[in-house]
């Protein structure tokens, strides 16, 4: 029986071009060799595990994901389960088109997925480590009340950042504090984490898309920053002197779409630790 079902299943490993021989030489170029690679495990729920690697000179995080049940695999059929690009797919391939336009993001090192009789049954993603990590929202609520003279710097480059991913037409859809890792401690680099949702918006969608990632950072923002801090931010990253009829637009969207996760995401970054 178990030698009928492993002949009905398949597995797909996709590597980036300049991962290929170091993984090859590590006899890693396989679906199960990540799959069952072991390291420290810094986070795990029902369904999720993500594991940190020490790989000669790299560090990589392998995250795993696998189904517990049918309801799970059927409320994910229409986005990779059966049908459509799987997340794991959607993260690997946008963290390679932010890169391709010289936007930081982690290094997309491989993705693999395994189905049985073409349902997906467990997919990893695979991407280089940063170095000296913190997320926004902990470098926000520890280092930050500690460096203010950092806070104008924040905001100007965080909303240069998001300028230039928003010119390539791109809504990132999570756009959480948490999802957005600095490098080094200090605001010179912003990567993006959790891109599996993000996609190039259509014209008729662009205050929209806008406005919601534009939300998303807002939600907490209250708590840490002065109303005149976000305005510069708004300002900044629209690239205008003040508020015109445009910015006005975009800022009741935002703010729209802030105010229903505004609670709890103030108390997650209040939560947030390093």
């Amino acid at each position: 029986m178990l030698q009928e079902l492993s002949m009905l299943s398949a597995s797909k490993l996709v590597v980036a071009p300049d991962w290929q021989a170091a993984l090859s030489a590590r006899q890693l170029g396989r679906f199960d060799a990540l799959w069952n690679l072991s390291g420290e495990v810094v986070k795990r729920a029902n369904s999720t595990e993500v594991v940190r690697v020490a790989l000669e000179g790299h560090t990589i995080f392998v995250k795993k994901y696998w189904v517990t049940g049918l309801n799970q695999l059927l409320s994910a059929v229409t986005r990779g389960a059966l049908l459509g690009r799987t997340k794991v797919r959607c993260e690997f391939e946008n963290m390679q088109q932010l890169r391709a336009w010289n936007l930081d993001a982690p290094a997309p090192v491989a993705y693999g997925e395994r189905r049985l009789l073409g349902w997906l049954r467990r997919s990893l993603l695979v991407t280089e480590g940063i170095v000296d990590p913190m997320p926004l929202d902990a470098f926000i609520s520890d280092t930050l009340p500690k460096r203010p003279e950092l806070r104008r710097e924040l905001l100007e480059k965080l909303a240069d950042y998001v300028h230039r991913l928003h010119a390539h037409r791109f809504e990132h859809h999570d756009l959480y504090w948490r999802n957005i890792i600095l490098s080094g401690g200090a605001p010179t680099h912003f990567y993006l984490l959790d891109a599996h949702k993000g996609s190039v918006w259509q014209p008729a969608r662009e205050r929209e898309a806008r406005g919601h990632d534009l939300g998303t950072l807002d939600a907490p923002a209250p708590a840490f920053f002065r109303r005149t801090e976000r305005l510069r931010f708004l300002l900044r990253y629209l690239h205008k002197s003040r508020l015109d009829d445009e910015a006005k637009a975009i800022a009741w969207l935002a703010l729209a779409s802030a105010e229903p996760i505004r609670k709890r995401q103030i108390k997650r970054v209040r939560e947030a630790r390093r």
